[in-house]
């Protein structure tokens, strides 16, 4: 490869490569914290490129470091590479090989083209200011123990040298290919689940006065909790409360001893958040407490919303006009449901995420998390295209 090629050139040279490890990573998915197989062929793949090879960060996080020949800030580029817990049912000779497992939300394809973005960034040394870590992060689908991004954070990912920003990419279905999307503020939701263990008394069915029904008062709960976004929070915000399961009862005629609520919550500001979090206990607990039972409230604080930080938005935008086009930029009309731990590196440093689109004329892709999920892999090439250009470009600081 030759440093002075455009980075179309040497990002198509390199896409086979790629594409193979992307659907080597496809055959051998990984559940989250335990991608030990992924994480040891990142390692490999970077050290046979000459790139400075860091592990151990939360068990099996890497880290790669790209010194560039001149000077600058330094770049963090984020890959996340577990897996979901799910049977694949694609026909694809590639199709996954673990039963149980599956790459169903396109890890495998962020992690891929970290490693191309790597292959290229070598070739391009003399051309790179500063430097580029590469942050391949376990456990993003983690979401109850809090995702990978912060345990990395806690290790020092970010630090010798200090990140000065990073930039996130994620393969999005509702976004056509060729094109990527960002937009300043908020990208993606804060995601919070709950757990609400309802304590009564039990008893027999026929004889309700004797018993305090866990069941009647968790139906009370869950009514109640629709509340809290009509009733809680300015309607020019936006929050989502949904209960997800509700379990409670062995037999018809039983009141149980105790039942169990189980839900998410959504929220795009930390105020709000925390708006929601504080009436979902108070309601859990004040309404059983009202019908003679207890509540018992879980709830875990996982991923913040994911906040675009505004200037290092406004330079990544620029970069995706300049390697694809006005045609390959899209401006995100509004944030996306989804929680992501990205967002924890969007705290800790200035950030943009970007979602990369995969999807054809006419077609109607499956969405993430669906055991039929697949992409195009022709989208990887643009995303290694857009990633590199963010690592020449916002390495080369302020005045840039």
């Amino acid at each position: 490869m030759a440093s002075n090629e455009s980075i179309e050139t040497l990002v198509q040279d390199a896409l086979p490569w790629i594409v193979e490890i992307r659907r080597d990573l496809h055959r051998h998915p990984e559940k989250s914290g335990g991608e030990t197989r992924t994480s040891a062929i990142v390692a490999e793949r970077l050290a046979g490129l000459g790139v400075e090879v860091r592990t151990g960060y939360y068990g099996t996080g890497v880290v790669g470091v790209i010194r560039g020949e001149k000077p600058g800030r330094t770049v963090g580029l984020r890959f996340d590479m577990d897996a979901l817990e799910m049977d694949e049912l694609t026909d694809h000779d590639f199709r996954s090989t673990v039963p149980g497992m599956m790459h169903a939300c396109g890890h495998d394809g962020h992690t891929a083209m970290g490693l191309g973005a790597a292959k290229v960034l070598t070739a391009m040394r003399d051309r790179l200011h500063g430097t580029v870590k590469l942050i391949f992060q376990p456990a993003e689908e983690d979401a109850m123990t809090g995702g990978g991004a912060q345990y990395m954070i806690r290790d020092g990912a970010l630090e010798d040298p200090r990140v000065d920003c990073m930039v996130g990419m994620h393969l999005w279905p509702d976004q056509d290919l060729g094109v990527v999307g960002t937009k300043p503020g908020a990208m993606m939701a804060g995601s919070d689940p709950f757990i609400i263990t309802v304590e009564g008394k039990g008893g027999h069915a026929s004889l309700p006065h004797r018993a305090i029904d866990p069941i009647y008062i968790g139906s009370q709960i869950v009514s109640a909790l629709q509340s809290i976004v009509s009733r809680n929070v300015d309607p020019f915000e936006q929050a989502v409360v949904t209960v997800g399961t509700f379990k409670g009862g062995s037999r018809y005629n039983v009141i149980p001893q105790t039942a169990t609520i189980e839900g998410t919550v959504r929220s795009f500001d930390e105020g709000v958040r925390m708006l929601v979090r504080d009436r979902l206990i108070a309601i859990a607990e004040k309404t059983a407490e009202a019908l003679g039972g207890r509540a018992v409230v879980d709830y875990r604080l996982t991923y913040p919303p994911l906040i675009n930080d505004e200037r290092t938005y406004e330079k990544v935008k620029a970069c995706i006009r300049a390697e694809l086009g006005d045609g390959g930029y899209a401006e995100v009309g509004r944030p996306a449901p989804g929680g992501e731990d990205f967002a924890f590196f969007a705290k800790a440093v200035p950030s943009a995420f970007t979602f990369l689109g995969y999807r054809r004329p006419g077609e109607e892709p499956v969405q993430p998390h669906n055991p039929r999920y697949d992409f195009d892999e022709r989208a990887l090439g643009y995303g290694v295209r857009v990633l590199v250009r963010c690592a020449l470009e916002l390495g080369k600081g302020e005045g840039a």
